[in-house]
């Protein structure tokens, strides 16, 4: 039955973002409803359920600063967090902050219109509800909107086809011929996952891309007691620093040593693990200055040709692009290759032409028989996440038509034209470790949202608020500058919308870091919010 109702806000998705949303502005003491199309919460760790699914940001660092409590005494048994970890934790805090009573699952936004009269958002969802509100929240995640191929001939495949995002605990695939297409994040840890126990494995590669050690490990009782005893020192650097992720960020450039200590720092770092504090953690211009960036190229590339024993496969697996996309981190990826029943396809020498009932057909004539076919091909990533939702602002402006040249956004966290629309972890947040990254947007998000109310309480006006237009195109310049000084900038990724076709090419992220966006929020407030309109 179609429920037609007043809400002051209303918070969409319940990861990361959307779970401390939720909590902050039941604080401020707002009637709050937030949705999920997922039957739980938990974001992307709800419903990336493939094995070897984990983080790979250290277990301290991937979760909540603001609950002491659980920071302490969450179970986590390794170095880094397992998808049943993950889950747990978010199901954990949303019972102890009795969150779940203001939730709707499997309930997705499909439209959102501003009504100028009345100053609230008239939003639908696929549950046939009807809502209207003052505010509304959307923390839907910068990997949400999944990206499949349109591959000619899919839909004749006999065997089981499905989305790393989509795994499901009835996908069989022990004892299977199986394809996984893609070698991003997903791609990788699937292989690593599904070889051991698979019939034959086939990594479809366009991208090869630089696979660290994750140098999984289990932290010992003395260990996380002194983690546990350090947090505050330990989250005080991780809002500070560039990238959030708890270990020393140093100021040493790579030439500033000789060449026998720098290959010293390359094999410490590979040691300890772990794909951003190599790119991170031992020099500072890996990601800003090429002749760095390729001694780092050819330390990795030295080890895959020392652990892939076959020349010809470690030559599809040795990327030829600057070492400057979302670094990744398996221990088994590249020790698969060297099992009979794996073999890697170099897309680029023959691309997929066709799917056919049997398999995968390639441009040189070869039909790769499987039983199973994995697309590991990422997302419609930020922006696109939103695209799939139908938002109209002011005078009916599509968010589509208005980010149609590239998103833009203030601060990450509004955009102009649509008033009283605010992004967790929107387009233009930082290039950093997710989980602070989306606690600062969900904090900013829930500032504003209180300034606006305390001026409507006080009759200074209607509690709408708005960036400006100049506003955006500030920060959007200075996301493109700094951007532009990095290396990822001159390798294509999903970090510029350009893996997925027809998509606006432009940066998605801000790579000045956390503690910059921290401070150029901090700035704003004290400022008076310069950036923003409050009518």
């Amino acid at each position: 039955m179609t429920v037609s109702k007043h809400h002051d806000a209303l918070v969409v998705g319940t990861g990361f973002g959307g779970l401390y949303e939720l909590y902050l502005l039941k604080q401020l003491g707002l009637d709050v409803v937030a949705i999920d199309s997922a039957t739980d919460v938990g974001g992307t760790w709800h419903w990336n359920r493939y094995p070897g699914a984990r983080s790979d940001v250290d277990s301290q660092t991937y979760r909540y600063s603001w609950d002491k409590e659980l920071l302490q005494t969450s179970k986590w048994s390794h170095n880094y967090l397992t998808q049943p970890e993950l889950e747990e934790y978010f199901q954990g805090i949303a019972r102890k902050h009795d969150l779940y009573p203001h939730i709707r699952f499997e309930t997705e936004l499909k439209h959102a219109n501003w009504n100028d009269q009345k100053n609230v958002w008239e939003v639908g969802t696929s549950a046939g509800d009807e809502f209207t509100v003052r505010y509304l929240v959307t923390a839907i995640g910068i990997l949400h909107r999944k990206n499949i191929p349109q591959v000619p001939g899919l839909e004749t495949f006999k065997g089981r086809v499905v989305h790393s995002s989509s795994w499901k605990p009835d996908v069989e695939w022990e004892g299977k011929r199986i394809g996984v297409i893609g070698s991003g994040a997903s791609g990788v840890q699937l292989v690593g996952a599904l070889a051991e126990h698979a019939k034959s494995l086939e990594h479809f590669i366009r991208h090869p891309q630089y696979v660290l050690p994750a140098a999984l490990r289990p932290v010992s009782p003395e260990e996380r007691k002194a983690i546990n005893e350090n947090y505050d020192k330990l989250w005080h650097s991780v809002f500070a620093s560039s990238l959030g992720f708890g270990f020393p960020e140093p100021n040493r450039p790579v030439f500033s040593v000789s060449a026998k200590d720098r290959e010293h720092i390359f094999q410490d770092l590979w040691d300890e693990g772990s794909g951003f504090r190599f790119m991170f953690g031992g020099f500072s211009d890996l990601a800003t200055d090429e002749a760095a960036n390729k001694e780092a190229i050819n330390f990795i590339h030295r080890k895959i040709k020392e652990i892939v024993k076959d020349p010809e496969t470690a030559e599809v697996l040795l990327s030829k692009d600057w070492f400057a996309r979302r670094p990744l981190t398996d221990d088994k990826y590249y020790y698969r290759f060297n099992q009979e029943n794996v073999s890697a396809v170099d897309l680029k020498k023959t691309p997929i032409t066709s799917i056919e009932s049997g398999g995968i057909k390639t441009s040189d004539g070869k039909l790769h028989e499987l039983d199973l076919i994995v697309f590991a091909t990422g997302f419609n990533a930020t922006d696109g996440s939103y695209f799939a939702i139908d938002i109209k602002g002011r005078d009916g402006l599509s968010l589509r038509d208005h980010w149609s040249e590239a998103p833009r956004t203030h601060l990450g966290a509004a955009t102009s034209k649509f008033p009283n629309l605010f992004f967790v972890n929107g387009p233009g947040a930082a290039f950093a470790n997710n989980a602070p990254v989306t606690e600062t947007g969900a904090s900013f998000a829930a500032d504003l949202i209180a300034r606006a109310e305390e001026y409507r309480k006080e009759g200074k006006g209607n509690g709408v608020i708005e960036s400006t237009k100049e506003a955006d195109e500030q920060w959007f310049e200075t996301i493109t500058t700094v951007a532009n000084q990095t290396l990822f900038s001159k390798t294509p990724s999903w970090f510029f919308g350009e893996n997925v076709e027809g998509g606006a090419v432009a940066p998605r992220f801000f790579f000045g870091g956390i503690g910059r966006l921290r401070a150029a929020i901090a700035h704003e407030q004290e400022q008076g919010y310069p950036g923003f309109q409050f009518s």
